[in-house]
Protein backbone atom coordinates (compact mmCIF):
# COMPACT_ATOMS: atom_id res chain seq x y z
CA UNK A 1 0.00 0.00 0.00
CA UNK A 2 2.90 2.08 0.68
CA UNK A 3 4.22 2.20 -2.82
CA UNK A 4 0.90 3.10 -4.12
CA UNK A 5 0.10 5.99 -1.93
CA UNK A 6 3.54 7.26 -2.34
CA UNK A 7 3.47 7.11 -6.02
CA UNK A 8 0.05 8.58 -6.09
CA UNK A 9 1.46 11.61 -4.22
CA UNK A 10 4.42 11.94 -6.73
CA UNK A 11 2.08 11.64 -9.60
CA UNK A 12 0.08 14.18 -8.65
CA UNK A 13 2.66 16.43 -7.87
CA UNK A 14 4.58 16.21 -11.44
CA UNK A 15 0.93 16.67 -13.10
CA UNK A 16 0.50 19.83 -11.04
CA UNK A 17 4.19 21.17 -11.61
CA UNK A 18 4.05 19.80 -15.54
CA UNK A 19 0.43 21.73 -15.66
CA UNK A 20 2.00 24.95 -14.10
CA UNK A 21 5.63 25.02 -15.54
CA UNK A 22 5.62 23.93 -19.05
CA UNK A 23 2.98 26.67 -20.47
CA UNK A 24 5.24 29.08 -18.21
CA UNK A 25 9.04 27.79 -19.73
CA UNK A 26 6.64 28.62 -23.03
CA UNK A 27 5.47 32.19 -22.13
CA UNK A 28 9.13 33.02 -20.45
CA UNK A 29 10.94 33.25 -24.28
CA UNK A 30 8.34 35.72 -25.83
CA UNK A 31 7.99 37.88 -22.65
CA UNK A 32 11.84 38.42 -22.42
CA UNK A 33 12.09 39.63 -25.91
CA UNK A 34 9.08 41.65 -25.45
CA UNK A 35 11.28 43.26 -22.35
CA UNK A 36 14.79 42.95 -24.45
CA UNK A 37 13.10 45.28 -27.17
CA UNK A 38 11.58 47.36 -24.65
CA UNK A 39 15.09 47.73 -23.53
CA UNK A 40 16.56 48.53 -27.09
CA UNK A 41 13.46 51.00 -27.24
CA UNK A 42 14.39 52.81 -23.91
CA UNK A 43 18.18 52.96 -25.55
CA UNK A 44 17.36 55.02 -28.58
CA UNK A 45 14.67 56.95 -27.06
CA UNK A 46 17.43 58.27 -24.51
CA UNK A 47 20.11 58.78 -27.67
CA UNK A 48 17.40 60.71 -29.56
CA UNK A 49 17.07 63.28 -27.07
CA UNK A 50 20.78 63.76 -27.09
CA UNK A 51 21.21 64.45 -30.36
CA UNK A 52 21.22 67.47 -32.55
CA UNK A 53 18.35 69.10 -34.19
CA UNK A 54 20.39 68.91 -37.72
CA UNK A 55 22.75 65.84 -38.92
CA UNK A 56 24.94 66.41 -41.73
CA UNK A 57 28.02 64.86 -42.90
CA UNK A 58 30.43 67.18 -40.71
CA UNK A 59 28.12 66.42 -37.44
CA UNK A 60 29.86 65.32 -34.70
CA UNK A 61 28.21 62.94 -32.30
CA UNK A 62 29.13 61.47 -29.03
CA UNK A 63 27.14 58.12 -28.43
CA UNK A 64 26.54 56.27 -25.28
CA UNK A 65 27.93 52.55 -25.05
CA UNK A 66 25.75 49.52 -26.47
CA UNK A 67 24.80 47.01 -23.28
CA UNK A 68 25.07 43.48 -23.95
CA UNK A 69 27.94 43.97 -26.74
CA UNK A 70 25.24 45.11 -29.05
CA UNK A 71 25.61 47.79 -31.82
CA UNK A 72 24.10 51.35 -31.47
CA UNK A 73 23.99 53.95 -34.75
CA UNK A 74 22.41 56.93 -36.19
CA UNK A 75 21.72 57.37 -39.88
CA UNK A 76 20.77 60.50 -41.62
CA UNK A 77 17.75 60.99 -43.81
CA UNK A 78 19.87 59.31 -46.82
CA UNK A 79 20.68 56.31 -45.10
CA UNK A 80 23.85 56.86 -44.57
CA UNK A 81 25.64 56.05 -41.25
CA UNK A 82 26.65 59.41 -39.59
CA UNK A 83 27.76 57.77 -35.58
CA UNK A 84 28.39 54.79 -33.98
CA UNK A 85 28.73 50.51 -35.35
CA UNK A 86 26.60 48.87 -37.72
CA UNK A 87 25.68 48.55 -41.08
CA UNK A 88 27.40 51.40 -43.54
CA UNK A 89 23.83 51.89 -45.22
CA UNK A 90 20.49 51.34 -44.08
CA UNK A 91 18.95 48.09 -43.75
CA UNK A 92 15.51 47.52 -44.05
CA UNK A 93 14.01 48.17 -39.88
CA UNK A 94 16.20 51.84 -40.21
CA UNK A 95 14.43 52.37 -43.92
CA UNK A 96 11.29 52.04 -41.54
CA UNK A 97 12.10 53.89 -38.75
CA UNK A 98 13.22 56.93 -41.13
CA UNK A 99 9.88 56.70 -42.76
CA UNK A 100 8.76 56.96 -38.99
CA UNK A 101 7.62 54.01 -37.58
CA UNK A 102 9.30 52.54 -34.59
CA UNK A 103 9.74 48.78 -36.01
CA UNK A 104 11.82 45.84 -34.53
CA UNK A 105 13.19 42.15 -35.94
CA UNK A 106 16.23 39.91 -36.43
CA UNK A 107 18.90 40.59 -38.41
CA UNK A 108 22.68 38.41 -38.56
CA UNK A 109 21.50 36.31 -35.22
CA UNK A 110 21.01 40.01 -33.34
CA UNK A 111 17.72 41.86 -31.96
CA UNK A 112 17.20 45.08 -33.73
CA UNK A 113 15.22 47.71 -33.35
CA UNK A 114 14.90 50.60 -35.65
CA UNK A 115 13.58 54.30 -33.76
CA UNK A 116 12.65 57.73 -35.72
CA UNK A 117 14.30 60.99 -34.50
CA UNK A 118 11.91 63.41 -34.83
CA UNK A 119 12.35 67.15 -34.62
CA UNK A 120 9.21 68.84 -34.44
CA UNK A 121 7.20 66.88 -37.58
CA UNK A 122 9.92 66.36 -39.48
CA UNK A 123 11.98 62.64 -38.87
CA UNK A 124 15.64 64.21 -38.97
CA UNK A 125 17.43 60.76 -38.37
CA UNK A 126 17.33 57.30 -37.49
CA UNK A 127 18.68 55.25 -34.72
CA UNK A 128 19.41 51.37 -35.19
CA UNK A 129 20.33 49.52 -31.74
CA UNK A 130 21.02 45.63 -31.83
CA UNK A 131 21.37 42.98 -29.19
CA UNK A 132 22.41 39.27 -29.79
CA UNK A 133 19.39 37.02 -29.56
CA UNK A 134 22.26 35.18 -27.37
CA UNK A 135 21.57 37.35 -24.42
CA UNK A 136 17.79 36.93 -24.54
CA UNK A 137 18.32 33.38 -24.67
CA UNK A 138 21.00 33.19 -22.06
CA UNK A 139 18.25 34.82 -19.61
CA UNK A 140 15.46 32.46 -20.82
CA UNK A 141 17.45 29.36 -20.40
CA UNK A 142 19.01 30.74 -16.95
CA UNK A 143 14.86 31.05 -16.21
CA UNK A 144 13.70 28.07 -17.37
CA UNK A 145 16.49 26.20 -15.52
CA UNK A 146 15.21 27.97 -12.43
CA UNK A 147 11.58 26.30 -13.08
CA UNK A 148 13.00 23.00 -13.81
CA UNK A 149 14.76 23.23 -10.22
CA UNK A 150 11.80 24.44 -8.36
CA UNK A 151 9.41 21.80 -9.86
CA UNK A 152 12.37 19.63 -8.42
CA UNK A 153 12.16 20.88 -5.28
CA UNK A 154 8.24 20.44 -4.97
CA UNK A 155 8.68 16.82 -6.30
CA UNK A 156 11.41 16.34 -3.73
CA UNK A 157 8.44 17.49 -0.85
CA UNK A 158 5.90 15.91 -2.63
CA UNK A 159 8.12 12.21 -2.30
CA UNK A 160 8.89 13.46 1.52
CA UNK A 161 5.34 14.35 2.48
CA UNK A 162 4.51 11.17 0.41
CA UNK A 163 6.55 9.03 2.51
CA UNK A 164 5.43 10.69 5.72
CA UNK A 165 1.46 10.17 4.67
CA UNK A 166 1.77 6.61 3.45
CA UNK A 167 4.09 5.71 6.64
CA UNK A 168 1.50 7.31 8.99
CA UNK A 169 -1.05 5.32 6.93
CA UNK A 170 0.39 2.09 6.87
CA UNK A 171 1.21 1.91 10.46
CA UNK A 172 -2.46 1.85 12.18
CA UNK A 173 -3.28 -0.88 9.32
CA UNK A 174 -0.32 -2.89 10.20
CA UNK A 175 -1.56 -2.61 13.65
CA UNK A 176 -5.03 -4.08 12.62
CA UNK A 177 -3.54 -6.33 10.75
CA UNK A 178 -1.94 -7.58 13.82
CA UNK A 179 -4.71 -7.31 15.90
CA UNK A 180 -6.76 -9.61 13.06
CA UNK A 181 -3.69 -11.87 13.39
CA UNK A 182 -4.18 -12.61 16.85
CA UNK A 183 -8.30 -12.64 16.56
CA UNK A 184 -7.38 -15.46 14.04
CA UNK A 185 -5.83 -17.33 17.46
CA UNK A 186 -8.58 -16.58 19.19
CA UNK A 187 -7.56 -14.11 21.40
CA UNK A 188 -10.98 -12.10 21.68
CA UNK A 189 -9.63 -9.98 24.24
CA UNK A 190 -8.00 -7.97 21.63
CA UNK A 191 -8.78 -4.68 20.49
CA UNK A 192 -7.25 -2.46 17.37
CA UNK A 193 -5.83 0.87 18.33
CA UNK A 194 -7.21 4.07 17.13
CA UNK A 195 -5.42 5.73 14.52
CA UNK A 196 -7.26 9.75 14.25
CA UNK A 197 -7.92 8.79 10.51
CA UNK A 198 -11.71 7.88 10.32
CA UNK A 199 -11.93 5.15 7.71
CA UNK A 200 -9.24 3.61 9.68
CA UNK A 201 -10.87 4.06 13.16
CA UNK A 202 -14.15 2.90 11.49
CA UNK A 203 -12.57 -0.70 10.19
CA UNK A 204 -10.85 -0.47 14.04
CA UNK A 205 -14.54 -0.52 15.59
CA UNK A 206 -15.81 -2.91 13.11
CA UNK A 207 -12.78 -5.27 14.20
CA UNK A 208 -13.19 -4.45 18.03
CA UNK A 209 -17.03 -5.97 17.73
CA UNK A 210 -16.52 -8.83 15.60
CA UNK A 211 -13.51 -9.56 18.49
CA UNK A 212 -16.58 -9.20 21.07
CA UNK A 213 -19.57 -10.94 19.41
CA UNK A 214 -16.52 -14.04 18.28
CA UNK A 215 -16.04 -14.00 22.26
CA UNK A 216 -19.54 -14.16 23.29
CA UNK A 217 -20.03 -17.22 20.78
CA UNK A 218 -17.42 -18.96 21.54
CA UNK A 219 -17.54 -18.53 25.57
CA UNK A 220 -21.48 -19.59 24.55
CA UNK A 221 -20.18 -22.59 23.07
CA UNK A 222 -17.96 -23.56 25.71
CA UNK A 223 -20.45 -22.84 28.36
CA UNK A 224 -23.16 -24.78 26.57
CA UNK A 225 -21.39 -27.66 26.17
CA UNK A 226 -19.94 -28.14 29.53
CA UNK A 227 -23.64 -27.64 30.84
CA UNK A 228 -24.61 -29.99 27.88
CA UNK A 229 -22.36 -32.44 29.15
CA UNK A 230 -24.38 -32.93 31.98
CA UNK A 231 -27.30 -33.64 30.35
CA UNK A 232 -25.65 -36.77 28.70
CA UNK A 233 -24.67 -38.27 32.08
CA UNK A 234 -28.25 -39.05 33.09
CA UNK A 235 -29.14 -41.48 30.47
CA UNK A 236 -25.53 -42.91 29.88
CA UNK A 237 -25.80 -43.73 34.41
CA UNK A 238 -29.13 -45.21 33.53
CA UNK A 239 -27.97 -47.41 30.38
CA UNK A 240 -24.47 -48.51 32.83
CA UNK A 241 -26.83 -49.16 35.61
CA UNK A 242 -29.43 -51.64 33.54
CA UNK A 243 -26.39 -53.07 31.92
CA UNK A 244 -24.47 -53.85 35.97
CA UNK A 245 -27.75 -54.86 37.04
CA UNK A 246 -28.64 -57.17 34.58
CA UNK A 247 -24.71 -58.80 35.16
CA UNK A 248 -25.47 -59.10 38.74
CA UNK A 249 -28.42 -60.50 39.06
CA UNK A 250 -29.65 -61.87 35.19
CA UNK A 251 -33.07 -62.75 34.83
CA UNK A 252 -34.35 -65.74 33.08
CA UNK A 253 -35.28 -63.73 29.82
CA UNK A 254 -32.61 -61.13 28.71
CA UNK A 255 -34.55 -59.41 26.23
CA UNK A 256 -36.37 -57.15 28.97
CA UNK A 257 -32.61 -55.96 30.14
CA UNK A 258 -32.02 -55.06 26.36
CA UNK A 259 -35.21 -53.31 25.87
CA UNK A 260 -34.57 -51.37 28.83
CA UNK A 261 -30.98 -50.67 27.27
CA UNK A 262 -32.76 -49.86 23.81
CA UNK A 263 -35.07 -47.62 25.97
CA UNK A 264 -32.12 -45.80 27.40
CA UNK A 265 -30.30 -45.85 24.27
CA UNK A 266 -33.17 -44.02 22.29
CA UNK A 267 -33.55 -41.70 25.44
CA UNK A 268 -29.58 -40.69 24.97
CA UNK A 269 -30.21 -40.39 21.14
CA UNK A 270 -32.70 -37.92 21.39
CA UNK A 271 -30.69 -35.85 24.27
CA UNK A 272 -28.13 -35.34 21.91
CA UNK A 273 -30.53 -34.80 18.54
CA UNK A 274 -31.79 -31.99 21.27
CA UNK A 275 -29.01 -30.47 22.36
CA UNK A 276 -27.04 -30.66 18.96
CA UNK A 277 -30.07 -28.27 17.71
CA UNK A 278 -30.19 -25.90 20.18
CA UNK A 279 -26.61 -25.36 19.83
CA UNK A 280 -26.88 -24.77 15.91
CA UNK A 281 -30.02 -22.83 16.43
CA UNK A 282 -31.99 -25.24 14.10
CA UNK A 283 -35.13 -25.68 16.41
CA UNK A 284 -38.58 -24.18 15.46
CA UNK A 285 -40.68 -22.25 18.11
CA UNK A 286 -44.22 -21.96 17.88
CA UNK A 287 -47.73 -22.56 20.15
CA UNK A 288 -46.67 -25.49 22.37
CA UNK A 289 -48.93 -26.99 24.60
CA UNK A 290 -47.74 -26.56 28.22
CA UNK A 291 -49.56 -29.31 29.94
CA UNK A 292 -48.91 -31.76 26.88
CA UNK A 293 -45.16 -31.00 26.97
CA UNK A 294 -45.69 -31.39 31.08
CA UNK A 295 -47.01 -34.72 30.34
CA UNK A 296 -44.49 -36.08 28.19
CA UNK A 297 -41.67 -35.12 30.32
CA UNK A 298 -43.72 -37.02 33.21
CA UNK A 299 -43.89 -39.71 31.04
CA UNK A 300 -40.17 -39.99 30.33
CA UNK A 301 -38.88 -39.84 33.66
CA UNK A 302 -42.18 -42.24 35.24
CA UNK A 303 -39.77 -45.43 35.33
CA UNK A 304 -36.64 -43.47 36.65
CA UNK A 305 -38.39 -42.34 39.67
CA UNK A 306 -40.45 -45.43 39.84
CA UNK A 307 -37.35 -46.98 40.22
CA UNK A 308 -36.23 -44.92 42.83
CA UNK A 309 -39.43 -45.36 45.04
CA UNK A 310 -40.78 -42.02 44.03
CA UNK A 311 -44.00 -40.92 42.23
CA UNK A 312 -44.32 -38.32 39.93
CA UNK A 313 -47.55 -36.14 38.99
CA UNK A 314 -48.76 -33.53 36.84
CA UNK A 315 -51.16 -31.09 37.87
CA UNK A 316 -53.15 -28.19 35.86
CA UNK A 317 -55.24 -25.69 36.45
CA UNK A 318 -57.85 -24.90 34.41
CA UNK A 319 -57.57 -21.44 34.00
CA UNK A 320 -54.08 -22.31 33.06
CA UNK A 321 -52.91 -21.00 29.19
CA UNK A 322 -52.88 -23.90 27.32
CA UNK A 323 -49.96 -22.52 24.73
CA UNK A 324 -47.24 -21.05 24.58
CA UNK A 325 -44.62 -19.77 21.87
CA UNK A 326 -41.23 -21.22 22.65
CA UNK A 327 -39.64 -24.43 21.57
CA UNK A 328 -40.66 -27.68 22.80
CA UNK A 329 -37.26 -29.05 22.27
CA UNK A 330 -35.36 -26.33 24.84
CA UNK A 331 -38.86 -26.53 26.94
CA UNK A 332 -37.97 -30.65 27.33
CA UNK A 333 -34.66 -30.01 27.99
CA UNK A 334 -35.57 -27.36 30.86
CA UNK A 335 -37.52 -29.75 32.25
CA UNK A 336 -35.16 -32.66 31.91
CA UNK A 337 -32.60 -30.68 34.06
CA UNK A 338 -35.39 -29.33 36.94
CA UNK A 339 -36.25 -33.17 37.15
CA UNK A 340 -33.20 -34.19 37.01
CA UNK A 341 -32.34 -32.22 40.33
CA UNK A 342 -35.29 -33.19 41.66
CA UNK A 343 -34.54 -36.74 41.48
CA UNK A 344 -31.03 -36.70 42.79
CA UNK A 345 -31.11 -34.14 45.18
CA UNK A 346 -34.40 -33.65 46.38
CA UNK A 347 -36.99 -36.02 48.21
CA UNK A 348 -40.43 -37.53 48.26
CA UNK A 349 -43.23 -36.57 45.66
CA UNK A 350 -42.13 -34.55 42.10
CA UNK A 351 -44.83 -32.35 41.08
CA UNK A 352 -44.84 -30.75 37.65
CA UNK A 353 -47.50 -27.83 37.86
CA UNK A 354 -48.98 -25.54 34.73
CA UNK A 355 -50.71 -23.03 35.53
CA UNK A 356 -51.13 -19.22 34.41
CA UNK A 357 -49.43 -16.42 35.02
CA UNK A 358 -51.96 -13.73 34.16
CA UNK A 359 -53.09 -12.33 30.26
CA UNK A 360 -49.68 -12.66 29.10
CA UNK A 361 -48.06 -15.75 30.28
CA UNK A 362 -48.09 -19.36 32.00
CA UNK A 363 -45.83 -21.01 34.80
CA UNK A 364 -44.59 -24.47 34.48
CA UNK A 365 -42.98 -25.33 38.35
CA UNK A 366 -41.36 -28.25 39.43
CA UNK A 367 -41.37 -29.03 43.22
CA UNK A 368 -40.08 -32.00 45.37
CA UNK A 369 -40.12 -32.71 48.98
CA UNK A 370 -37.03 -32.25 50.10
CA UNK A 371 -34.99 -30.29 52.27
CA UNK A 372 -34.35 -27.87 50.20
CA UNK A 373 -31.25 -25.50 49.19
CA UNK A 374 -29.35 -23.10 51.74
CA UNK A 375 -27.58 -19.99 51.00
CA UNK A 376 -28.37 -17.52 48.22
CA UNK A 377 -30.96 -18.33 46.01
CA UNK A 378 -29.35 -16.92 42.61
CA UNK A 379 -26.22 -18.91 43.35
CA UNK A 380 -27.81 -22.15 42.43
CA UNK A 381 -28.23 -21.39 38.66
CA UNK A 382 -23.91 -20.03 39.22
CA UNK A 383 -21.80 -22.98 36.40
CA UNK A 384 -19.73 -23.43 39.66
CA UNK A 385 -22.58 -24.78 42.06
CA UNK A 386 -21.84 -27.48 44.93
CA UNK A 387 -24.85 -27.47 46.97
CA UNK A 388 -27.21 -30.11 45.44
CA UNK A 389 -29.61 -28.58 43.05
CA UNK A 390 -27.43 -26.53 41.10
CA UNK A 391 -26.17 -29.19 38.79
CA UNK A 392 -27.24 -28.23 35.48
CA UNK A 393 -29.07 -25.35 36.24
CA UNK A 394 -26.64 -22.98 34.51
CA UNK A 395 -28.02 -24.86 31.35
CA UNK A 396 -31.20 -24.65 32.24
CA UNK A 397 -30.89 -21.17 32.70
CA UNK A 398 -29.70 -20.33 29.39
CA UNK A 399 -31.95 -22.22 27.21
CA UNK A 400 -34.72 -20.01 29.19
CA UNK A 401 -33.07 -16.78 28.32
CA UNK A 402 -32.81 -17.76 24.41
CA UNK A 403 -36.84 -18.51 24.35
CA UNK A 404 -37.24 -15.11 26.87
CA UNK A 405 -38.53 -17.09 29.55
CA UNK A 406 -37.47 -16.60 33.43
CA UNK A 407 -36.58 -19.20 35.44
CA UNK A 408 -35.97 -18.92 39.12
CA UNK A 409 -36.04 -20.48 42.47
CA UNK A 410 -39.47 -19.24 44.41
CA UNK A 411 -38.75 -21.20 47.58
CA UNK A 412 -35.67 -22.65 48.85
CA UNK A 413 -36.98 -25.04 50.98
CA UNK A 414 -37.81 -27.11 52.43
CA UNK A 415 -40.33 -28.36 49.60
CA UNK A 416 -38.23 -26.13 46.93
CA UNK A 417 -39.85 -25.19 43.76
CA UNK A 418 -38.25 -23.96 40.91
CA UNK A 419 -40.64 -21.67 38.06
CA UNK A 420 -40.52 -21.19 34.31
CA UNK A 421 -42.27 -18.26 33.59
CA UNK A 422 -43.29 -17.98 29.61
CA UNK A 423 -44.69 -15.26 27.61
Amino acid sequence: MRPRILGAIVAIALLAVATLAIPLALRLGNDERTQSISRLERLAATTATRLPDAIGPHTTLTLPDPASDGDLSVYDTGGQRRGGEGPTRADPIVSRALAGHTNNGEAASSLVVGVPVVRGLRVIAAIRVSEPILVTDTQVRRQRITIVLLGAAATLVAILVGLGVSAALARPLRKLRTAATRLGHGDFTVRAPRSGVTEVDDVAQALDDTAIQLGHLVERERTFSAHASHQLRTPLASLRLAVEAELAHPRADPSRALHEVLNETDRLERTIDDLLRLARGSVERGPVDLEAVARAAEHRWHGTFASAGRPIRVRSQNEAKSAAHVSSTALAQILDVLLDNALQHGAGVVTISVRSAGEDGAVIAVADEGAGITGDREAVFAASVQDGHGFGLPLATALADAEGARLRLVRSGPKPVFELTLR
